[in-house]
């Protein structure tokens, strides 16, 4: 089922940093939210159509929970059929839905230039050139021959710009920030919970979304039967609110970039959602020695990587009623070079393409990833 989400008003989407109201105590947030908390939010949702006990789904004593709850979204211990898919941003155009996509790591700005002209970083072997990193043996370095000074780059990319970036070309526009969202600073004071009076050295700031017109979200949610074409559901801090309609989008053209993969035997994975590995950010199915392996069952060598800062991960477990376990994730955007040891592009893709290569999470909608072309070698 696709779904188009659109926020009522600002929303609210804490980062992993502790945070308590105080003096120069600033809680930030990350736009889009890691895909848990969209998966946490239609859990409850559907929890609260089938189920309205709270309380008694929190208590970890699973007898109490009726069997048709568990298959559709598990207990407080284990997760059941629903699964998130694809988790966008987008903006909606009548009946249909432009989803919005992270922008791939390897894709560079001339710094400071205005308007941007960007690049897509090439893997290239510099063991002659005198250059020292601290990359794996095995790996190229990714880089672009410029005079001037690159950074990372900045922004989004609609659906034809990623289809032309996947197919082995460079995106020429760039969707910026601030025509799918503005942010927003709010400050407020900590009050006594039986007073309610103001406290001494409670002043704090928190930073809030505010979506454009027509702007918002979309997602792909499978595994619930229950779920209707629409309705309200609180989202993020502060029980904000948001409607979420059944919508529809067209899929990406994938007939250019499988010639591509044909043609020289390499390819690209694009992560357009966080992904969680157990070798940090190597996928824990890849030997760091060798860089070969098998991603979902596809026998592979990783020739290069552009990886972005970890983000981190957490949640509150409402079954031991304590925050959960920070994880270290790959960041959306991240992008990994691959050689395919064989030519079976068809299985590439029905085993890649809008799957979850993520080690841990899967159902939460981690590590849902596309594939590009390599034009150059």
């Amino acid at each position: 089922m696709k779904l188009f989400v659109e926020p009522n008003d600002v929303l609210m989407f804490r980062d992993g940093k502790p945070f308590s109201g105080g003096d120069d105590h600033f809680a930030r947030g990350t736009c889009p939210p890691p895909p848990s908390t969209i998966y946490g939010a239609f859990r409850s949702h559907i929890l609260s159509l089938m189920w309205p006990e709270f309380d008694s789904f929190s208590e970890s004593d699973e007898d109490k929970i009726p069997e048709h709850i568990k298959r559709e979204i598990g207990t407080p211990l284990k997760q059941g059929a629903l699964k998130l898919g694809q988790f966008l941003l987008a903006r909606q155009e009548g009946n249909l839905v432009e989803p919005i996509y992270p922008l791939p790591r390897d894709v560079s700005q001339i710094k400071g230039e205005t308007p941007k002209t960007v690049f897509v970083l090439k893997p290239k072997d510099l063991k002659d050139k005198n250059v020292k990193t601290d990359l794996p043996p095995g790996l190229r370095h990714m880089w672009y021959p410029s005079p001037r000074a690159l950074e990372q780059g900045s922004g989004y990319l609609s659906k034809p710009q990623m289809e032309r970036y996947l197919s082995g070309g460079t995106p020429d526009t760039l969707v910026e920030q601030k025509d799918i969202f503005d942010f927003e600073d709010r400050t407020g004071i900590r009050k006594n919970r039986f007073s309610r009076s103001v406290e001494t050295g409670g002043l704090y700031s928190v930073g809030y979304f505010r979506f454009r017109k027509d702007a918002g979200f979309a997602l792909e949610i499978d595994g619930t039967n229950v779920l209707p074409e629409h309705g309200i559901v609180r989202l993020g801090g502060d029980h904000r609110s948001a409607f979420f309609s059944r919508v529809s989008w067209t899929d990406m053209e994938k007939e250019q970039i499988k010639k591509l993969i044909a043609a020289n035997g390499l390819f690209k994975i694009v992560f357009i959602s966080p992904a969680i590995f157990t070798g940090g950010w190597l996928p824990g199915s890849i030997d760091i020695k060798t860089m070969e392996g098998q991603i979902n069952g596809i026998d592979v060598r990783m020739i290069g990587a552009c990886v972005g800062k970890p983000v981190g991960i957490g949640g509150f477990d409402i079954a031991k009623k304590n925050p959960k376990i920070m994880k270290r994730a790959v960041p959306s955007g991240s992008v990994y070079l691959f050689e395919l040891k064989g030519n079976n592009i068809e299985e590439l893709f029905n085993n890649i393409w809008l799957k979850s290569l993520s080690d841990e999470r899967i159902n939460e909608g981690f590590g849902i990833s596309l594939i590009g072309g390599i034009d150059y070698v």
